[in-house]
């Protein structure tokens, strides 16, 4: 598989554009290049032996949201992959990437081989931390928001949408990253709303 000409191909058309309202102009290509990352990072911990499947994963994972903007955006990427990837892959890769992408947001549904799912954590991972910060700020930005209406988010959504993805996640590595990343969050937001009200802050 060539990996270069794979990666030009999803910065020609995801990179330029906009797939949500409230998101920077690329954030799917962006997103995805960090879920590769993220994806191969987890495979090492979990399956150290599983070397070979590390371009499908990496592949994958770039371009799971590559059908953003049409829904259900994952049926739609997974037909979209299998046919701009037909030149470029292995039949069976191509399943293979085809799988991850069509089954991406389908978390725990149905049984997933372990390629997918390391796809379906990374995904979640990095939509938290630092990321989950800039999302939340991004948004605010692009709709009125302000400081108070961001803390509002905290105060009345987060805990109930960590809690739901936590449960969705399939390896207790995963798990254990998105608490660091939760951790995180919660120190950021507390200080945020010290500031926000003019207190001022050492550590």
């Amino acid at each position: 598989m060539d990996l270069d000409a794979i990666r030009e191909k999803a910065r020609e058309m995801m990179a330029d554009r906009p797939s949500h309202r409230y998101r920077e102009v690329g954030y799917v290509y962006n997103h995805g290049q960090r879920v590769g990352e993220i994806a191969l990072q987890l495979r090492e911990m979990i399956f150290p032996t599983e070397p070979e499947y590390d371009q499908v994963i990496l592949v994958g994972a770039w371009l799971h949201d590559i059908g953003k903007g049409i829904e259900p955006h994952w049926e739609y990427g997974e037909l979209l992959v299998r046919q701009i990837l037909k030149d470029y892959c292995p039949p069976e890769q191509l399943e293979q990437i085809a799988q991850i992408v069509g089954g991406h947001t389908l978390r725990k549904q149905k049984p997933f081989p372990f390629y997918v799912k390391l796809v379906q954590d990374s995904d979640i991972l990095d939509h938290f931390g630092t990321q989950e910060i800039w999302l939340s700020f991004n948004y605010a930005a692009r709709s009125g928001g302000t400081i108070e209406t961001t803390l509002e988010y905290y105060e009345e959504k987060y805990n109930a949408l960590v809690a739901k993805v936590r449960a969705l996640l399939n390896y207790e590595e995963s798990v254990r990253y998105l608490d660091d990343k939760d951790r995180f969050v919660r120190e950021f937001v507390e200080r945020l709303r010290l500031e926000a009200g003019g207190k001022l802050v050492q550590i």
